[in-house]
């Protein structure tokens, strides 16, 4: 255990701060890019196809991100991954047609993808079993801490570059974009320099407190139904989530900075409860939570979608995005105790497919749906599927324990 332990400190440490500095661009993207569309007069069609594309191009690249994984290392896969990346974001802050935007939208999408599918593995890779719960979650936490951080950073940004610097409203918005790129081209050397120690032997986690350590492990494809329930449960998020800063824009009339501050305080509540989690996952087990999460997801968009106050939409929207980054790094457990380490990097990628898929589905119907019935029906429509994907994944859960 003292040989695993030691080396994976460093280790940890360099890829927790790689994955901050590649997630920037992305937060900056994910709270600006609407208004970037917004002010080129773009409709919210456009807006659910950019992500749309964006989830497609990662889609497309995902399962050849496995086989780079698992043959050339997770390190590779991450430092090609952070130069698709930037040259993405970079081209999206500069387009301006649709044809455009969709391209540039697909590139950065497939940086990100590389970038999905090794951080699992690395993280397999240094850290113990008995700690695998708390690095999961850690990780998690910080990048959501960081993610509203940069979305803070990202709204503050564009406002003072326009009332402060003289830019006009979009040219403010596309060089905040541009920043962003540029801090997630950074993640390049620092991916480049990580270094790993060798896949650990296979052996899957315990799954909850009363299961047996040395139960043989699944292989790979035994693990590609339950990744299909992962596909289910997440498009019901997915419809919502890429539309959360115009609800607030245009239902409750906040600015562009108050909602990147209320975005930024939230994702810092969300990241201690997530860092949080990490001990109840390692003391209830993996399936327990996995069982009673997600199920929280669907009352906090039924009342989201009939919230009058500001004050009401705020907690229930802290609640509703709270679910995702507790429920993940358990799905990643979920299937990475099942798998073999040298097939690790082909499960993940089949997970990030699942949730790539979903996500463009759910962003192009979640365009629509908003295009023609508003914010309650996007909300409506949301809670709905997540309550069947919650059902599935309550089902695969417990048939996995039974056999």
């Amino acid at each position: 255990m003292t040989a695993v332990t030691r080396p994976a400190v460093p280790a940890a440490a360099a890829a927790v701060a790689g994955n901050v500095l590649f997630a920037t661009g992305l937060i900056f993207h994910a709270f600006l890019y609407n208004f970037y569309l917004e002010a080129l007069h773009l409709s919210p069609q456009v807006m659910g196809y950019a992500v749309a594309a964006l989830t497609g191009g990662g889609l497309i690249v995902l399962l050849p991100a496995g086989a780079l994984a698992d043959r050339a290392g997770p390190r590779t896969a991450a430092a090609i991954g952070a130069a698709v990346l930037a040259l993405g974001l970079a081209g999206g802050a500069l387009a301006t047609e649709p044809w455009t935007i969709y391209a540039a939208a697909a590139l950065a999408g497939a940086g990100s993808a590389l970038w999905r599918v090794a951080t699992a593995p690395i993280l397999m890779r240094v850290s113990a079993p008995d700690a695998r719960s708390r690095a999961f979650a850690w990780n998690v936490g910080l990048l959501v801490a960081w993610g509203g951080a940069g979305t803070a950073i990202a709204g503050g940004a564009s406002h003072w570059l326009e009332s402060g610097a003289g830019l006009s409203h979009l040219s403010a918005i596309r060089t905040a974009l541009l920043l962003g790129a540029a801090v997630s081209l950074a993640s390049l050397p620092v991916f480049r320099a990580l270094r790993l120690d060798a896949p650990a032997p296979a052996a899957p986690e315990p799954l909850a407190p009363s299961a047996s350590s040395g139960a043989p492990s699944a292989g790979a494809r035994a693990v590609l139904p339950l990744v299909g329930l992962v596909a289910v449960w997440m498009l019901g998020p997915a419809i919502a989530a890429p539309f959360m800063n115009l609800y607030f824009s245009r239902v409750h009339g906040m600015a562009i900075a108050r909602i990147a501050y209320l975005f930024g305080a939230t994702s810092w509540c969300w990241a201690v409860l997530v860092v949080g989690s990490g001990e109840v996952v390692r003391r209830l087990g993996v399936r327990r939570v996995l069982m009673a999460a997600p199920l929280l997801f669907v009352p906090a968009m039924w009342g989201l979608s009939a919230a009058g106050s500001i004050g009401l939409a705020v907690i229930l929207y802290g609640l509703q995005g709270l679910i995702a980054p507790v429920t993940n790094p358990v799905i990643d457990q979920w299937l990475l105790a099942r798998t073999p380490a040298d097939r690790q990097g082909t499960v993940s990628s089949w997970r990030q497919v699942a949730a790539d898929a979903s996500g463009m589905a759910g962003a192009s119907l979640g365009g629509r749906v908003l295009a023609g019935g508003g914010f309650p029906s996007l909300f409506l429509a949301s809670a709905g599927i997540g309550l069947l994907g919650a059902l599935g994944l309550i089902a695969g859960a417990a048939r996995r324990q039974r056999a």
